[in-house]
């Protein structure tokens, strides 16, 4: 087979796999423009698209068996706020934490090594004792409770990251920086930080997605709008009399969106960064 067919036909099953993966999301998109009439078609576009289930998420008018669900907007800032914050706190923590680990070798690789251990803990395992843990701080309920306990999940991933982001910056630079006069803080953050933006791009935007599509730990120690998120708020148009599938599809398309338009940003510094991390 000739080089120039041998493209053509591993770019045609390319195109088939991606587009099998993406059929579900299209199909939500599809259904969250779609009628009520229309939520148990099988069609994928709608016949008669409606921007009446995103209309009804902001201005609360969706209406279920258990009456009024409200605004959307409430539960979108909690994500957002959640989620940044985490994104930041964890992104930083993490450099300090890869840059002690790596530059000065403290615990060795066993350290390393039991911080990535802890993100193959399963949540659910260690939820009990968070929720008590959160409860007696008087955060239970509260975006503080979500940017307390979020770190769990993402600060050994970005820890790791950020320990392949530093290997690649040259010790001889913080060596210079202390020659020059600076301390150790110093150096971290105006030398070796900057050099590391690869690193933190990749750690934040981590950070970010596995906060905003985080659905149990919300779950558990959220009730109300003063700390739901939007994975939850999205569930609970799943009842026991049937599913309200247009609001739903709605709902999680604004769930999606935010964190396509930031991958989409920031991948050039997504992909160099994990190729460090590897």
């Amino acid at each position: 087979m000739r080089k120039g067919t041998l493209t053509v036909v591993m770019t045609i099953i390319s195109f088939a796999i991606v587009t099998l993966y993406l059929s579900p999301f299209i199909w939500m998109i599809g259904v969250s423009f779609k009628p009520i009439g229309e939520w148990g078609a099988s069609y994928f576009f709608p016949q008669n698209p409606t921007l009446r289930n995103y209309m009804e998420l902001a201005t609360g008018a969706v209406y279920g068996v258990r009456g009024h669900f409200p605004s959307i907007i409430p539960y979108l800032i909690n994500s957002f706020v959640s989620s940044s914050i985490n994104s930041i706190l964890t992104t930083l923590l993490g450099a300090m934490i890869a840059y002690t680990i790596q530059r000065y070798r403290f615990g060795g690789t066993r350290l390393a090594t039991w911080i990535l251990s802890l993100r193959m803990i399963p949540p659910v395992a260690v939820m009990l004792p968070l929720v008590v843990i959160v409860k007696s701080l008087g955060v239970y309920d509260s975006v503080w409770g979500l940017i307390l306990i979020y770190p769990l999940i993402t600060l050994p991933l970005t820890t790791w990251l950020m320990i392949g982001a530093i290997k690649n910056v040259p010790r001889e630079t913080d060596e210079a920086a202390l020659v020059d006069g600076c301390t150790e803080v110093e150096a971290f953050f105006k030398i070796v930080l900057p050099q590391t933006s690869a690193g933190l791009a990749a750690s934040a935007t981590i950070a970010f997605i596995f906060s905003w599509s985080e659905f149990l730990i919300p779950l558990l120690l959220t009730q109300s709008t003063k700390g739901m998120t939007l994975t939850v708020y999205a569930a609970y148009f799943a009842q026991e009399y049937g599913v309200l599938w247009g609001p739903m599809s709605a709902a999680g398309v604004v769930i999606a969106l935010p964190v396509i338009v930031f991958a989409i940003i920031v991948h050039k510094y997504l992909v160099k960064g994990l190729t460090l991390a590897a």
